[in-house]
C-alpha cells in the first residue's frame, strides 16, 4: 500500500494532535471536508507524528515504525456517509481501510445507513464485530452512546504488549444527525463534553449534569468514554447561511452546535471556496485558525526549530485535489 499523499504544508496540521484536544473541521456547499479528515486519518495512520523535537515524518529505522504505527488506532463515526464511500475515497487516497479494519488499526461505525430502519436488528452483530465495522440502528443519545464505547475498547484491545494505544475519534456529520433525530445542539455539546472530560459552566450549573430533559442518562460509561481517547476530530458544515444568520429552528440549533465546538477546540480547519468563483487548478481555500487559548509548541522545543518546522501557524491556503485523489497545497501568492 502506498502511504498517505500528504502535502508538506499541511503535513504539520493533520500530525497526532495534542491529548485531550478537539479538532474542527468545517465545509461549505461545494467543499466538503472529507478529503481533510482523510489527511488527518491517513496521517496519523502512516506515523505523521508530533514527537518532543517537533515534527516528524513517515520515515522510522528498521522495526521501529510497525510498533510506533501500531501505536495509533481509529473510531471513525459517519452520519452523512456510508462505509462504501469511505472506502473508495480511502483508495484514492493511499488509505487501505480493509486492512486497517482487520488489524482494527480503525473501527468504522456506520450511522447513516439503518440509523431510522427501525428493525429488531442489535446494534451490534457478530460479524460486524469481526469485521471492524458497526451500524448504529437506533437514533437515541444513550444508544450512540453505547455504541461509540463500544467501539473504543474494541480498537484498544491487544493481545500483544506493543505499548499504549492512542485511540483519535472521528466524528463525520454529527450537525446531520442533530437535524435528522431533532436532538438539540446542547444534548450532543453536553454528550461530547462528558466524552472529553470537559464540564462547561452550564453543566456545573445544574444538579444532575449527567442526566437529559428525560432523565435518561447517567455518567456510568460516558465519563470513561474519553479516558481512552487521545483526541477528537469532529467534521460539521458552516455554510453562512446557517452560521451567519440562522431563523428556523433548525438552523439556530446547528449555529448553536458549531459555535459551541468552536469554543471548545483547540484548531479550527475551515474548507471553502473561492470568493472569485470556480477555477480549473484550484478546488478551494483552507484557512487554518488557532482557538482555546491558541496552539502552544512544546515548552522543549526552540522557537527557531518550531519556525523551521512550519509547524502551527495560522495559515490561508490554497488546494487542487487531481481525479486520482493527489492533493496538493500552496501559500497564497507561491
Amino acid at each position: 500500500m502506498t502511504s498517505p499523499r500528504t502535502p508538506p504544508l499541511l503535513a504539520p496540521y493533520v500530525a497526532l494532535p495534542q491529548p485531550s484536544s478537539l479538532t474542527l473541521v468545517t465545509g461549505v456547499l461545494g467543499a466538503t471536508t472529507n478529503w481533510l479528515m482523510l489527511s488527518i486519518l491517513g496521517a496519523n495512520l502512516a506515523n505523521i507524528d508530533r514527537d518532543d523535537r517537533g515534527i516528524t515524518d513517515v520515515r522510522t529505522v528498521g522495526g521501529e515504525r510497525d510498533q510506533e504505527e501500531d501505536r495509533v488506532r481509529v473510531v471513525l463515526v459517519s452520519f452523512s456517509r456510508d462505509w462504501t464511500f469511505w472506502k473508495g475515497e480511502g483508495v484514492r487516497m493511499g488509505i487501505d481501510f480493509v486492512r486497517h479494519l482487520k488489524s482494527r488499526r480503525v473501527t468504522f461505525i456506520d450511522g447513516l445507513s439503518e440509523l431510522f430502519t427501525n428493525t429488531n436488528t442489535p446494534q451490534t452483530t457478530n460479524s460486524d464485530v469481526e469485521s471492524g465495522q458497526r451500524v448504529l440502528r437506533d437514533s437515541a443519545l444513550d444508544v450512540v452512546e453505547r455504541t461509540v464505547l463500544d467501539a473504543i475498547r474494541y480498537s484498544k484491545h491487544e493481545k500483544s504488549s506493543l505499548g499504549r494505544k492512542e485511540i483519535l475519534l472521528f466524528l463525520d456529520g454529527l450537525d446531520l444527525y442533530i437535524a435528522a433525530t431533532g436532538r438539540s445542539a446542547q444534548e450532543v455539546n453536553d454528550m461530547l463534553g462528558e466524552w472529553r472530560e470537559v464540564r462547561s459552566a452550564t453543566l456545573l450549573a445544574t444538579s444532575n449534569p449527567c442526566r437529559n430533559t428525560n432523565g435518561a442518562r447517567n455518567c456510568a460509561n460516558s465519563a470513561s468514554v474519553f479516558k481512552q481517547v487521545f483526541a477528537t476530530i469532529i467534521a460539521t458544515a458552516a455554510d453562512s447561511p446557517l452560521i451567519q444568520s440562522p431563523i428556523t429552528s433548525l438552523e439556530m440549533a446547528h449555529t448553536a452546535f458549531v459555535v459551541g465546538l468552536a469554543h471548545e477546540a483547540r484548531l479550527v480547519m475551515s474548507v471553502r471556496g473561492l470568493d472569485t468563483g470556480v477555477a480549473r487548478d484550484i478546488s478551494g481555500v483552507i484557512r487554518v485558525t488557532k482557538v482555546c487559548g491558541r496552539l502552544k509548541a512544546d515548552e522543549h522545543v526552540q522557537a527557531s526549530e518550531i519556525s523551521k518546522a512550519g509547524a502551527l501557524e495560522e495559515k490561508e491556503m490554497l488546494f487542487f485535489i487531481s481525479g486520482d485523489g493527489v492533493i496538493k497545497v500552496w501559500e497564497r501568492g507561491a
